[in-house]
Order: structure tokens, then sequence, then C-alpha cells
């Protein structure tokens, strides 16, 4: 899909009076992933299910061989899963801002952030030139209390600065409209 037909496509998920002020997708550079921390849990729970697996090989019971077989694809995908998912959607990843929202398409999937969704921006400036717009916000778990990070990003813009106002724009028109940013 080139540029201007995934433009075209964004339209057709805009509001009445809802006007595009920005659209981009990712120029060249590596892609962040969201977390380390779940690729860490992944390594470790891949470890020990290969250990399973092959404790239920030697033993040959079948039943313990079925049943940490699971364990060990649950591993791959908690290690490898975010690699597979960016390759797939390499060239797939497109941004849209609008007077009112922010659309990030990745492959099938379309996220859609409205301004009282998104926390101050973050903008990083990469060594090729691009630059990367960050909204991050931490939670706490009221399970354990644990923090956690959610994050929302548009990588490696060429024109970072043209994304930048057209965010200001939005976020601004909101703030207007209620008073308050979040």
């Amino acid at each position: 899909m080139d540029y201007n037909e995934e433009y075209d496509y964004f339209q057709s998920f805009l509001q009445p009076d809802e006007h595009i002020l920005w659209h981009g997708k990712p120029g060249s550079g590596k892609m962040y992933s969201y977390g380390k921390i779940p690729i860490f849990f992944g390594v470790i729970w891949l470890i020990i299910s290969l250990v399973l697996v092959i404790a239920a090989f030697i033993s040959t019971n079948i039943v313990m061989i079925l049943c940490s077989v699971p364990f060990l694809l649950i591993g791959f995908l908690m290690t490898f899963g975010e690699m597979i998912r960016k390759h797939k959607n390499k060239g797939k990843i497109f941004y849209t801002i609008t007077d009112s929202r922010l659309l990030i398409r990745e492959g099938d999937e379309i996220k859609i952030f409205t301004a009282d969704m998104l926390t101050p921006m973050q903008i990083h400036i990469n060594k090729n030139g691009t630059g990367t717009i960050y909204f991050e916000r931490t939670y706490y778990s009221t399970k354990n209390n644990s923090p956690y990070n959610w994050i929302c990003a548009l990588q490696n813009l060429s024109d970072v600065s043209q994304a930048q106002s057209a965010l200001t724009t939005m976020l601004s028109q909101k703030r207007g409209t209620t008073g308050t940013f979040f």
C-alpha cells in the first residue's frame, strides 16, 4: 500500500468535521519495542520449558511430553513474538494526527488515542536525524502494587517537528475545550 492509499485509508476513520493535521510513517532505523522485562521473563520461561521438555523426552513419559510442549510454545512466543510482529509489520506502520485524535496503524491493527489519553510528549532525536515521540504513563498493579509502563510512540520520523506541531495543536484544542489536560 503506497503512501497516498494509506492517507485515503485513514479518511474512513475520521469523525464528521475532523481534519487531518499530519500523517506519516517511520523512516529507516531501529524500531524499539515496548519493554525489555517481558522479553527477559520470556527467556526465563523458555529455558525452564526446555528443561521440562528434555526431562520429558528422557523419561519417555508421553503425558509429560504432551503437557510440556505448550509451555515451550508459550516461551517461544514470549521471547520471539515481538520480533516476529515487528518483522511482519515492517513497512506497514502509519501515523495520522487529526485535530482530535492520534491514529496508529500497525499491519491490520489500528490504535486510536484521544488527547485525554496522552501524557506530555517526550521527543528523542536519533543519530540519523530522525526523531521519536513518546507518550508514557506509569501504572501500578492493584494486585501487588508493582509499576508497569504503557507507551505509545511515533518512531523514526523524518519530520518530527511537523508531527510535534500537529500533536501540540491537537492537545491544545482539547485542553481549550475542557480546561484540563488529563
